[in-house]
């Protein structure tokens, strides 16, 4: 028993420093970002308000969060999946990085407390592995979510690009050149393409200061991944390069899509007929079998119970 108390007090010492050394970590992220404002000339008041000190807890946290990034080695993934979910603002990225240290913490030191205050870690190897999973899926679950966030607007945009095309052949076929094309739907074409335009609307101001437009889109089809509107960004990029007809080779383009879709709408159908065969053999077939048979079965039960 007192072994127990001593691995229990120890469980709960060892996460009540975790979590202090947690917090240290948050205080001096605040600290270093508030040095490198200073060094950058940034000014700490602003219309003679004094900055929040919420946010300068928000950017502690967002620097351990991102300290926990690197440490799971993949920087790189998670700067293209945040480019994917849209989250390009700064406010944005910083919110993901904050959750991304406070979601596993929070966790540890409500486990570390229910699991020592019920006394579950002592002597039991189980309990200790069930916390060590419940952290790192807690480490885990702002990436998956992030994935799948990032997914689901890639589909989005996957969606939008027909429409693109279209939109793009009409304005060229009225004489616009490519910046005023893309000036044209961003500004009109929210409505119909809002994940589209969202894209599009950081690639245009970039153009406009004065950008190369060529490597703008290249890196903007590296960065969402989504074949139809790379083809569709590397005919723009071949015209604004070398120039040329345009219409045609968009136009192929839309119609090889429209192709692909149609295939896979065809294998969807596919897949849904084979589903609809297993229902209708598992639910509809036996209640039809006893309705038809039922009463003959029966009559043949009674005949055999009489004799």
């Amino acid at each position: 028993m007192n072994l127990a108390a001593l691995v229990v007090a120890i469980a709960v010492a060892s996460g009540v420093l975790a979590v202090g050394m947690l917090f240290l970590a948050i205080l001096t992220g605040a600290q270093n970002a508030r040095l490198r404002r200073r060094y950058q000339g940034e000014r700490l008041r602003h219309e003679g308000r004094v900055r929040d000190n919420r946010q300068l807890w928000m950017e502690g946290m967002a620097e351990s969060g991102q300290r926990i990034d690197r440490l799971l080695k993949k920087p790189d993934e998670t700067r293209r999946l945040l480019a994917q979910a849209g989250w390009r603002d700064v406010h944005a990225r910083r919110l993901f990085y904050a959750g991304q240290f406070l979601l596993p913490t929070l966790v540890a030191l409500v486990a570390l407390l229910v699991f020592g205050g019920l006394g579950l870690l002592a002597g039991s190897a189980r309990s200790l592995l069930g916390l060590m999973v419940l952290i790192i899926l807690a480490l885990l679950a702002p990436r998956w979510y992030l994935r799948a966030k990032a997914a689901r607007r890639r589909e989005r945009i996957r969606a939008e690009v027909p429409l693109f095309i279209n939109l793009l052949v009409l304005l060229f076929e009225a004489g616009l050149n490519l910046r005023q094309a893309l000036s044209s739907l961003v500004r009109d074409g929210a409505p119909t393409m809002p994940a589209l335009v969202d894209e599009l609307a950081p690639l245009l101001r970039q153009i406009e200061a004065g950008a190369d437009a060529d490597l703008l889109l290249m890196e903007t089809g590296k960065l969402l991944a989504i074949d139809e509107l790379d083809t569709v960004l590397g005919i723009l990029r071949q015209v604004e390069r070398y120039g040329g007809e345009i219409r045609e080779p968009l136009l192929e383009a839309l119609d090889v899509l429209q192709a692909k879709r149609s295939m896979a709408l065809r294998e969807q159908v596919n897949v849904m007929s084979g589903k609809m065969t297993v229902v209708l053999v598992t639910c509809f077939f036996p209640p039809l079998l006893i309705f038809i048979a039922g009463p003959a079965f029966m009559s043949i039960v009674a005949t055999l119970g009489n004799l």
